[in-house]
C-alpha cells in the first residue's frame, strides 16, 4: 500500500470536495453524537461543584470522569468491531439509547455512587458515538479529507464550549444542575429517533463474525480502575501498588491484544516508538494524560482560589476547546512542510500550557489562565487532526477501521488516566480535606507541575512523528 504522501499531496482535496461526495448529510448527522459527548463533558466539569455541595462525595471528584471515561474506553474499544457486526445505524441507535439511559440516572441521583453509575453509563454511550464518527469518516470519505473532516468536528467542540458552560452554570447558578442532564438526555433520544430514518445502513468490508473482546476489554477496565482507585487511597502503601497493578494489568491488555491475527482492537505495534504508528499512540496518550488535570479540577479551583461563579470558571475552561476547533479548522489544509512544522508548535503548546497553568492557577492572575487555556487548546487543535491521519495512514489495510477507533479509544484512556493520577496529585496535596486558600493554592501548584516530565515526553514523540514522512507503521 502506497502512502498518503504518493497517493496524494497533503492537503489538495478542498472544503467544496467534502460535498460532491453526496455524504455530508450524513455526517452532520453522525456529528451529532460529537456534540453530545463534548457538551457533556463541559456541562459536568462546570456543574460538578454544585452537585457535590448537595450529594457530597469530594474524594471522589475525579471518578466522575474517570468512570466517564473508563465507560467510553469500553465501548470505543469496540466500535470497529459493532460497526462490521450491525452496522453503523444500529450501533448509533444502541450508542444513543445508552447515553439517554446514564443522563436519566445521574439526574436523579441521591448520592455520588448513583451519579457515578449514571456517569458510566454515558461514557459508554457517548464513547460509541464518538469512535463510530471516525470509522465512518475512514469509510465514507478519501484519505485526503480526513483533516478537513476532523477539522469540523472539531468545530462542533468549539460550539459546545460555549453550550456546554452556559447550559452547565446557568443550571448550577439557579441550584438546578439536574437539569443540565435532562436536557442531553432529551437530544441523546431523538438522535436515536433520527437515525434509523436518515442515515443509510452501511457495513465494513468484512463480514466475517468477530467474537467481542471480554477479556482484553476487562483486563483494560481494571488497569483504568486500580489507578482510579489509588487517587481515593493516596497513602504510599496502598496508592503505588495500585498504579503498578494498572501499569501490569495495560501491558497485559496490549500483550493480549497484539497476539490476535484478527479482530484486534488497537493496530499491530501500537505503543512502539520505533514506528510512525506507535510513535502516535503514544504521543497521543502521553499529551492526553499530562493536560487532564486542567478539566478535573480547573472548574473547582477557579472556584475556591479565584471566587468565580460556575457560569465563569465554564467558560475560561470553554477557551480550550473553542481554541482547538479554531486551530484545527484554521490549518487544515497545510501542505506537507507546513503539516510538519504545525505539529511541532501545537506539541510545544502543550508542553507550555501544562508548565505554566500550576503557577497561573495558584497565584493568577486570571487572564494568565485564558490564555494558558487558549494555548492547550490551540496545540491540541494543531495536533489531532494530522496525528490520526498520519497513524491510520501508516497502519495496514486490513487494520485501518481498528487504528481509526484505537485512537479516540486511546484519547480516552489518557483522559481516565490523567484523572485518576490527577485525583491522587490533588488529594495528596489535601483537596479532598478543603481547608483555606493557601491550601488550594498548593494543590493547584503540584496538580499541573507533576504532569510536566509526561508532557514533555509526549512533545518528543510528537515531533518525531512530525519529522518522518508517512510510512507503514
Amino acid at each position: 500500500m502506497t502512502n498518503a504522501h504518493t497517493e496524494a499531496p497533503l492537503g489538495n482535496a478542498g472544503w467544496a470536495a467534502i460535498l460532491k461526495t453526496g455524504q455530508l448529510g450524513q455526517f452532520a448527522l453522525l456529528c451529532l453524537g460529537i456534540w453530545l459527548h463534548a457538551a457533556d463533558t463541559l456541562l459536568v466539569a462546570t456543574a460538578m461543584p454544585a452537585a457535590v455541595a448537595e450529594i457530597g462525595g469530594d474524594r471522589l471528584v475525579s471518578w466522575t470522569l474517570s468512570l466517564y471515561l473508563l465507560g467510553s474506553i469500553i465501548s470505543a474499544a469496540a466500535a470497529a468491531l459493532a460497526a462490521t457486526a450491525i452496522g453503523l445505524r444500529r450501533a448509533f441507535v444502541i450508542a444513543a439509547l445508552i447515553y439517554t439511559v446514564g443522563c436519566a440516572i445521574s439526574a436523579l441521583a441521591p448520592n455520588m455512587p448513583v451519579m457515578l453509575l449514571g456517569r458510566f453509563g454515558q461514557g459508554v454511550g457517548g464513547g460509541l458515538l464518538v469512535a463510530l464518527t471516525y470509522v465512518a469518516i475512514q469509510r465514507l470519505f478519501p484519505e485526503e479529507m480526513w483533516p478537513r473532516l476532523i477539522a469540523l468536528m472539531s468545530a462542533i467542540w468549539g460550539a459546545s464550549a460555549f453550550c456546554g458552560p452556559m447550559i452547565g452554570g446557568f443550571f448550577a447558578d439557579l441550584d438546578l444542575w439536574r437539569w443540565g442532564f435532562w436536557t442531553f438526555a432529551i437530544q441523546a433520544l431523538l438522535l436515536a429517533v433520527l437515525v434509523p430514518m436518515f442515515l443509510r445502513p452501511t457495513r465494513g468490508a468484512s463480514e466475517a463474525a468477530q467474537r467481542f473482546p471480554l477479556v482484553r476489554l476487562v483486563l483494560l477496565s481494571l488497569a483504568v480502575l486500580a489507578v482510579a482507585t489509588a487517587g481515593i487511597y493516596v497513602t504510599p502503601g496502598i496508592s503505588l501498588p495500585l498504579v503498578a497493578a494498572g501499569a501490569a494489568l495495560f501491558f497485559l491488555f496490549l500483550k493480549r491484544d497484539g497476539s490476535r491475527a484478527t479482530d484486534k482492537m488497537f493496530p499491530t505495534r501500537a505503543f512502539d516508538i520505533r514506528t510512525l504508528v506507535g510513535a502516535g499512540f503514544i504521543a497521543n496518550l502521553t499529551l492526553g494524560t499530562a493536560a487532564m488535570s486542567f478539566t478535573v479540577y480547573g472548574p473547582f479551583l477557579l472556584q475556591r482560589i479565584h471566587g468565580m461563579s460556575a457560569l465563569g470558571a465554564g467558560y475560561v475552561m470553554a477557551a480550550e476547546a473553542v481554541a482547538w476547533s479554531s486551530t484545527a479548522i484554521l490549518f487544515a489544509g497545510a501542505n506537507e512542510a507546513g503539516e510538519r512544522l504545525v505539529m511541532k508548535i501545537g506539541a510545544l503548546l502543550i508542553l507550555l500550557a501544562v508548565a505554566l497553568l500550576g503557577p497561573a492557577m495558584a497565584q493568577g492572575p486570571v487572564w494568565a489562565i485564558v490564555l494558558l487555556s487558549l494555548a492547550q487548546g490551540a496545540g491540541f487543535g494543531m495536533l489531532w487532526g494530522f496525528l490520526i491521519r498520519r497513524v491510520v495512514a501508516a497502519a495496514p489495510e486490513h487494520e485501518r477501521d481498528s487504528a481509526s477507533a484505537a485512537m479516540p479509544t486511546t484519547q480516552q484512556i489518557a483522559f481516565a488516566l490523567g484523572a485518576a493520577l490527577a485525583g491522587i496529585v490533588a488529594n495528596m496535596a489535601g483537596f479532598a480535606e478543603g481547608g483555606t486558600v493557601e491550601a488550594m493554592q498548593a494543590v493547584a501548584f503540584w496538580v499541573f507541575v507533576s504532569f510536566v516530565p509526561l508532557a514533555a515526553f509526549g512533545a518528543a514523540a510528537a515531533w518525531r512523528i512530525a519529522n518522518r514522512r508517512a510510512e507503514k507503521g
